[in-house]
């Protein structure tokens, strides 16, 4: 077994993927704690210090099982993400959600689970119509009839094909490989959508929702009296950085649109730029989900637990890391900001730790918004 190391010095990472993805463990000491690749590509878990010291252990993915006592569902969600091999943050939600639909997080969490799967077939569906639908008529210089319906049978995908015709000529290649690329490239930002859709597809909800964050606890800091008040200023900023990071990413996945002839033209250079920019978007908003559902349970309870659970948001509060945002105003003063040391699921003025917001936390782990 490799024991736990690192511990000791305060964990900045530098890049995205040093930071690593959150993963939605019940165990408690495991809370939020962030899945990443070592240097050899081998999955790793960074967890903070449950010693009480300042800092970070890190430990080898394989090895989380005999250093912690798991439940059954963080034991069958920690073989699947191993089994996927991968920390990206979609592919560890993805893993999450399919563990969680098996029930051993129980009944509430499996029904979640089952509609949030729903709900991603049908935000695919509905960015892959109105995808094709905007690419198409930019190309043809006119409208085409497309339906919904016509992207589920073979029969509206022959239809849809048959009019790529001119198309794909003119970009020398087949219509079916136009409707390939066309597809895979809705496939890829199925969970933003693109701009002029009816409705908001998850990214999009979430970054609203992390702007919404930071109005709230604004105003909550405003009329607290306690420490706790100073917390929340700080992830009320981090939340606006974050908020304004990620608007600016989502036009970066949504521009080529705009220039879907010459993307569909250059598709294997143009998907690469597409699945960075879009991995770059889910590394920005990540954790960021619990983090409001955290807030959101916490607006209905006592003042009490509610600074408790600014405490404990403060704790796993995502930074955008430095070279991730070189360029931008304000980064180094927050990152100084956030250098105040809590520690996990303790009451915020007793250092004991606070049963019910454990208790809480794994409620709101079955949630999603």
């Amino acid at each position: 077994m490799n024991f736990p190391r690192g511990a000791g010095q305060q964990f900045q990472p530098t890049k995205f993927e040093e930071r690593g993805t959150a993963v939605a463990f019940t165990t408690p000491a495991l809370s939020q704690a962030r899945i990443r690749q070592d240097s050899r590509e081998q999955l790793e878990l960074t967890v903070s210090a449950f010693s009480g010291v300042k800092g970070n252990y890190v430990i080898r993915w394989k090895d989380v099982p005999d250093i912690f006592s798991l439940t059954m569902h963080d034991r069958a969600l920690q073989d699947a993400i191993h089994s996927g091999n991968s920390c990206l943050p979609p592919d560890v939600r993805r893993a999450t959600l399919e563990t969680a639909k098996t029930g051993l997080a129980g009944p509430e969490a499996q029904r979640m689970a089952e509609e949030a799967l729903s709900d991603d077939e049908d935000e695919k569906l509905l960015t892959s119509f109105f995808l094709f639908k905007a690419a198409i008529e930019k190309m043809s210089g006119g409208r085409m009839d497309l339906r919904v319906s016509d992207l589920t049978t073979e029969a509206g995908r022959d239809k849809i094909k048959s009019g790529l015709g001119d198309i794909a000529q003119r970009l020398h290649t087949s219509s079916n490989e136009l409707y390939r690329r066309l597809e895979n490239w809705g496939g890829l930002i199925a969970q933003l959508g693109i701009p002029g859709m009816p409705r908001d597809c998850r990214l999009r909800r979430l970054i609203s929702g992390i702007s919404n964050l930071a109005s709230m606890l604004e105003l909550w800091a405003d009329t607290d009296k306690s420490e706790a008040s100073d917390l929340a200023r700080v992830v009320a900023r981090v939340a606006r950085f974050t908020e304004e990071f990620a608007r600016d990413q989502a036009v970066l996945v949504g521009r080529p649109v705009e220039h879907a002839e010459r993307v569909l033209a250059n598709w294997d250079k143009a998907e690469a730029n597409i699945r960075k920019d879009i991995e770059r978007l889910w590394w920005t908003v990540d954790g960021w989900e619990f983090i409001i559902l955290l807030w959101h349970d916490a607006e209905r309870q006592d003042r009490d637990t509610q600074r408790s659970a600014v405490t404990e948001i403060y704790r796993i509060l995502p930074m955008i890391p430095e070279k991730e945002a070189a360029n931008r105003p304000n980064l180094q003063a927050m990152q100084e900001s956030t250098k105040m040391q809590v520690r996990a699921l303790e009451g915020w003025n007793s250092g004991a730790l606070d049963i019910e917001m454990v208790h809480r936390v794994e409620t709101i782990k079955r949630r999603h918004l």
